[in-house]
Protein backbone atom coordinates (compact mmCIF):
# COMPACT_ATOMS: atom_id res chain seq x y z
CA UNK A 1 0.00 0.00 0.00
CA UNK A 2 1.04 3.30 -0.90
CA UNK A 3 2.23 5.76 1.48
CA UNK A 4 -0.59 7.85 0.79
CA UNK A 5 -3.42 5.99 1.00
CA UNK A 6 -2.18 4.67 4.17
CA UNK A 7 -2.36 8.07 6.02
CA UNK A 8 -5.66 8.58 4.31
CA UNK A 9 -6.79 5.08 5.51
CA UNK A 10 -6.57 6.44 9.32
CA UNK A 11 -8.94 9.26 9.05
CA UNK A 12 -11.55 7.45 6.92
CA UNK A 13 -14.23 6.39 9.40
CA UNK A 14 -15.01 3.21 8.78
CA UNK A 15 -18.53 1.81 7.34
CA UNK A 16 -21.06 0.14 9.47
CA UNK A 17 -21.87 -2.00 6.55
CA UNK A 18 -19.54 -2.98 4.58
CA UNK A 19 -20.54 -3.08 0.38
CA UNK A 20 -18.55 -3.14 -2.28
CA UNK A 21 -18.75 0.84 -3.06
CA UNK A 22 -17.03 1.56 0.62
CA UNK A 23 -14.18 -0.31 -0.01
CA UNK A 24 -13.59 1.66 -3.07
CA UNK A 25 -11.27 4.82 -1.56
CA UNK A 26 -12.84 8.35 -2.61
CA UNK A 27 -10.96 11.32 -2.64
CA UNK A 28 -12.42 14.51 -1.53
CA UNK A 29 -12.22 17.29 -4.86
CA UNK A 30 -9.36 19.86 -4.04
CA UNK A 31 -11.03 22.02 -6.57
CA UNK A 32 -13.71 23.10 -5.31
CA UNK A 33 -13.06 25.69 -2.62
CA UNK A 34 -15.97 27.32 0.25
CA UNK A 35 -17.64 30.45 -0.85
CA UNK A 36 -16.93 32.37 1.80
CA UNK A 37 -19.24 35.74 3.09
CA UNK A 38 -17.74 39.13 1.96
CA UNK A 39 -16.98 41.49 5.24
CA UNK A 40 -19.31 44.09 5.04
CA UNK A 41 -18.32 47.09 7.87
CA UNK A 42 -21.16 48.92 9.60
CA UNK A 43 -21.73 52.10 7.92
CA UNK A 44 -20.88 55.47 10.39
CA UNK A 45 -23.39 57.45 12.21
CA UNK A 46 -23.49 60.79 10.36
CA UNK A 47 -24.15 63.22 13.59
CA UNK A 48 -22.32 66.70 14.90
CA UNK A 49 -18.51 65.66 14.01
CA UNK A 50 -18.08 69.23 12.01
CA UNK A 51 -16.06 69.85 9.59
CA UNK A 52 -12.74 67.87 9.10
CA UNK A 53 -10.78 69.88 6.56
CA UNK A 54 -7.49 70.84 7.81
CA UNK A 55 -7.73 74.97 7.48
CA UNK A 56 -10.93 74.28 9.78
CA UNK A 57 -9.18 72.39 12.40
CA UNK A 58 -5.58 74.09 13.48
CA UNK A 59 -3.16 72.13 15.56
CA UNK A 60 -4.29 72.57 19.10
CA UNK A 61 -8.29 72.07 18.31
CA UNK A 62 -8.56 68.08 19.20
CA UNK A 63 -6.35 66.33 21.98
CA UNK A 64 -7.11 62.23 21.84
CA UNK A 65 -6.55 60.22 24.88
CA UNK A 66 -5.24 56.84 24.31
CA UNK A 67 -4.82 54.35 27.43
CA UNK A 68 -3.29 50.38 27.59
CA UNK A 69 -5.00 48.06 27.67
CA UNK A 70 -3.44 46.19 30.65
CA UNK A 71 -1.58 48.65 32.34
CA UNK A 72 -4.12 51.51 31.70
CA UNK A 73 -1.39 54.49 30.96
CA UNK A 74 -1.96 57.12 28.94
CA UNK A 75 -0.63 59.13 25.83
CA UNK A 76 -2.04 62.48 24.63
CA UNK A 77 -1.80 63.08 21.17
CA UNK A 78 -2.32 65.92 18.85
CA UNK A 79 -3.19 63.79 16.38
CA UNK A 80 -5.84 61.26 15.15
CA UNK A 81 -2.96 58.05 15.17
CA UNK A 82 -0.20 57.71 17.48
CA UNK A 83 2.62 58.29 16.23
CA UNK A 84 6.04 56.10 17.51
CA UNK A 85 8.77 58.92 18.03
CA UNK A 86 6.30 61.27 19.43
CA UNK A 87 4.62 58.54 21.92
CA UNK A 88 7.07 57.63 22.76
CA UNK A 89 8.29 60.42 24.09
CA UNK A 90 5.89 60.19 27.01
CA UNK A 91 6.60 56.43 28.36
CA UNK A 92 8.87 56.97 30.96
CA UNK A 93 10.62 54.55 32.80
CA UNK A 94 9.07 52.89 36.03
CA UNK A 95 10.48 49.76 36.30
CA UNK A 96 11.67 46.86 34.71
CA UNK A 97 9.88 46.22 31.39
CA UNK A 98 7.99 49.19 31.63
CA UNK A 99 9.46 50.99 28.34
CA UNK A 100 8.89 49.26 25.37
CA UNK A 101 10.95 49.03 21.74
CA UNK A 102 7.62 50.43 19.90
CA UNK A 103 4.48 50.97 20.57
CA UNK A 104 2.17 48.28 19.37
CA UNK A 105 -0.91 49.65 18.02
CA UNK A 106 -3.02 47.12 19.32
CA UNK A 107 -2.45 47.55 22.81
CA UNK A 108 -3.26 51.14 22.77
CA UNK A 109 -7.02 52.27 22.73
CA UNK A 110 -8.96 55.42 22.11
CA UNK A 111 -10.93 56.54 25.39
CA UNK A 112 -11.44 60.33 25.34
CA UNK A 113 -11.70 62.93 23.35
CA UNK A 114 -11.40 66.87 24.11
CA UNK A 115 -12.18 69.55 21.28
CA UNK A 116 -11.99 73.19 22.08
CA UNK A 117 -13.44 76.16 20.39
CA UNK A 118 -9.85 78.27 20.52
CA UNK A 119 -7.47 76.30 19.07
CA UNK A 120 -4.68 78.03 21.59
CA UNK A 121 -5.60 77.01 24.86
CA UNK A 122 -6.03 73.52 23.36
CA UNK A 123 -1.74 73.35 22.93
CA UNK A 124 -1.97 75.03 26.88
CA UNK A 125 -3.96 72.44 27.80
CA UNK A 126 -1.95 69.35 26.24
CA UNK A 127 1.19 70.98 27.88
CA UNK A 128 -0.33 71.22 31.53
CA UNK A 129 -1.33 67.56 30.65
CA UNK A 130 1.66 66.35 30.29
CA UNK A 131 3.11 68.53 32.94
CA UNK A 132 0.98 67.85 35.51
CA UNK A 133 1.36 63.84 34.52
CA UNK A 134 4.52 63.98 35.65
CA UNK A 135 4.21 65.35 38.56
CA UNK A 136 2.17 61.91 39.34
CA UNK A 137 4.80 60.01 38.86
CA UNK A 138 7.43 61.84 40.49
CA UNK A 139 6.07 63.14 43.65
CA UNK A 140 5.37 59.95 45.47
CA UNK A 141 3.79 59.58 48.79
CA UNK A 142 4.54 58.12 52.29
CA UNK A 143 2.59 54.63 51.38
CA UNK A 144 4.39 54.59 47.56
CA UNK A 145 7.83 54.44 49.08
CA UNK A 146 7.25 51.72 51.60
CA UNK A 147 5.69 49.44 49.08
CA UNK A 148 7.44 47.39 46.97
CA UNK A 149 8.99 48.07 43.14
CA UNK A 150 6.37 45.95 41.25
CA UNK A 151 3.00 47.21 43.17
CA UNK A 152 4.63 50.72 43.29
CA UNK A 153 5.00 50.80 39.04
CA UNK A 154 1.44 49.32 38.60
CA UNK A 155 -0.01 52.19 40.60
CA UNK A 156 1.81 54.85 38.60
CA UNK A 157 1.21 53.21 35.55
CA UNK A 158 -2.63 53.46 36.35
CA UNK A 159 -3.14 56.99 34.95
CA UNK A 160 -6.35 56.85 33.66
CA UNK A 161 -8.51 58.52 35.97
CA UNK A 162 -5.58 61.03 37.49
CA UNK A 163 -5.69 62.14 33.36
CA UNK A 164 -9.31 62.90 33.51
CA UNK A 165 -9.27 64.98 37.22
CA UNK A 166 -6.55 66.67 35.52
CA UNK A 167 -8.31 67.77 32.01
CA UNK A 168 -11.68 68.82 34.66
CA UNK A 169 -8.86 70.72 36.53
CA UNK A 170 -7.50 72.51 33.72
CA UNK A 171 -10.32 73.75 31.41
CA UNK A 172 -12.06 75.13 34.81
CA UNK A 173 -8.60 77.32 34.84
CA UNK A 174 -7.47 78.40 31.62
CA UNK A 175 -10.38 78.38 29.61
CA UNK A 176 -12.43 81.53 29.43
CA UNK A 177 -15.79 82.74 29.33
CA UNK A 178 -17.24 82.79 25.80
CA UNK A 179 -14.91 79.62 24.95
CA UNK A 180 -15.95 75.87 25.24
CA UNK A 181 -15.10 72.38 25.15
CA UNK A 182 -16.99 69.26 23.95
CA UNK A 183 -15.68 65.78 25.72
CA UNK A 184 -16.68 62.83 23.58
CA UNK A 185 -16.52 59.65 26.07
CA UNK A 186 -15.99 55.98 24.66
CA UNK A 187 -17.98 55.15 28.29
CA UNK A 188 -19.68 58.05 30.06
CA UNK A 189 -18.71 56.57 33.33
CA UNK A 190 -15.07 57.55 32.76
CA UNK A 191 -16.31 61.23 33.72
CA UNK A 192 -16.66 59.81 37.27
CA UNK A 193 -13.26 59.80 37.79
CA UNK A 194 -13.56 64.07 38.42
CA UNK A 195 -15.05 65.50 41.01
CA UNK A 196 -16.65 68.76 39.33
CA UNK A 197 -17.18 69.39 35.64
CA UNK A 198 -17.54 73.67 34.59
CA UNK A 199 -20.51 74.32 32.77
CA UNK A 200 -18.73 75.43 29.60
CA UNK A 201 -17.92 71.61 29.10
CA UNK A 202 -20.57 69.54 26.24
CA UNK A 203 -20.46 66.33 27.19
CA UNK A 204 -20.96 63.53 24.58
CA UNK A 205 -21.32 60.13 23.66
CA UNK A 206 -19.28 58.53 20.57
CA UNK A 207 -21.86 56.91 18.23
CA UNK A 208 -19.82 55.10 15.65
CA UNK A 209 -18.97 51.28 16.57
CA UNK A 210 -16.12 49.73 15.97
CA UNK A 211 -13.77 51.99 17.62
CA UNK A 212 -10.72 49.53 18.67
CA UNK A 213 -7.48 51.35 17.94
CA UNK A 214 -7.91 54.29 16.00
CA UNK A 215 -9.24 57.29 17.40
CA UNK A 216 -12.06 58.65 15.32
CA UNK A 217 -11.31 61.68 13.45
CA UNK A 218 -13.56 65.10 14.67
CA UNK A 219 -14.55 68.13 13.20
CA UNK A 220 -14.37 71.49 13.87
CA UNK A 221 -16.66 72.43 17.02
CA UNK A 222 -18.58 75.36 17.03
CA UNK A 223 -19.75 76.01 20.43
CA UNK A 224 -21.93 79.42 19.55
CA UNK A 225 -25.29 78.46 18.96
CA UNK A 226 -27.02 81.68 19.02
CA UNK A 227 -28.33 81.40 15.18
CA UNK A 228 -30.32 78.48 16.21
CA UNK A 229 -31.83 80.12 19.09
CA UNK A 230 -32.50 83.28 17.14
CA UNK A 231 -34.50 81.12 14.06
CA UNK A 232 -36.68 79.69 16.85
CA UNK A 233 -37.18 82.99 18.34
CA UNK A 234 -38.22 84.28 15.16
CA UNK A 235 -40.50 81.05 13.95
CA UNK A 236 -42.71 81.33 17.38
CA UNK A 237 -44.02 85.09 17.07
CA UNK A 238 -44.86 84.61 13.79
CA UNK A 239 -47.02 81.40 14.30
CA UNK A 240 -48.57 82.92 17.31
CA UNK A 241 -49.43 86.28 15.15
CA UNK A 242 -50.77 83.99 12.26
CA UNK A 243 -53.48 82.05 15.16
CA UNK A 244 -54.65 85.65 16.73
CA UNK A 245 -55.76 87.13 12.92
CA UNK A 246 -57.78 83.69 12.44
CA UNK A 247 -58.96 83.96 15.53
CA UNK A 248 -60.37 87.75 14.81
CA UNK A 249 -61.81 87.03 11.50
CA UNK A 250 -63.89 83.66 12.83
CA UNK A 251 -65.31 85.47 16.26
CA UNK A 252 -68.43 86.25 15.59
CA UNK A 253 -69.94 90.04 16.17
CA UNK A 254 -71.20 91.07 19.73
CA UNK A 255 -73.52 93.77 20.54
CA UNK A 256 -71.80 95.77 23.12
CA UNK A 257 -74.37 95.82 26.22
CA UNK A 258 -73.97 99.08 28.16
CA UNK A 259 -72.50 97.73 31.70
CA UNK A 260 -75.32 98.79 34.89
CA UNK A 261 -73.75 101.61 37.02
CA UNK A 262 -74.72 101.14 40.57
CA UNK A 263 -77.15 104.21 42.12
CA UNK A 264 -75.53 107.20 44.02
CA UNK A 265 -76.70 106.87 48.24
CA UNK A 266 -76.52 110.47 49.81
CA UNK A 267 -74.47 110.96 52.41
CA UNK A 268 -75.28 110.89 55.88
CA UNK A 269 -74.31 114.78 57.78
CA UNK A 270 -71.45 114.51 59.31
CA UNK A 271 -71.55 115.57 63.23
CA UNK A 272 -69.03 117.56 64.85
CA UNK A 273 -66.95 115.88 67.47
CA UNK A 274 -66.90 118.66 70.15
CA UNK A 275 -69.35 118.31 73.22
CA UNK A 276 -69.70 120.40 75.96
CA UNK A 277 -69.23 118.82 79.45
CA UNK A 278 -71.97 120.03 82.30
Amino acid sequence: MRTQIALWARFVPLPKVITAESLVLTVPDKTKRKTKEPFRREKPVQDDVGDMSREANPLGSHIYFYTHITSKRVIYSLYQNLYNNKAMKQVTFMGKKSVPEALRKDHWTPFLTASFTNPSTGLKAFQHLRELRKLHETQWDVELKSKKMKERSKILQDQRGNSIADLAAIIKRDVKEKEKVRVRWMNIYDAEYAKEWPDCVVHDVETQKGIRFHARRMGKFMGDEKEAQITASEAVPQVEEGVKAEAQIEAPKVESIPEAKPEAVPEEPKKSGFAFWR
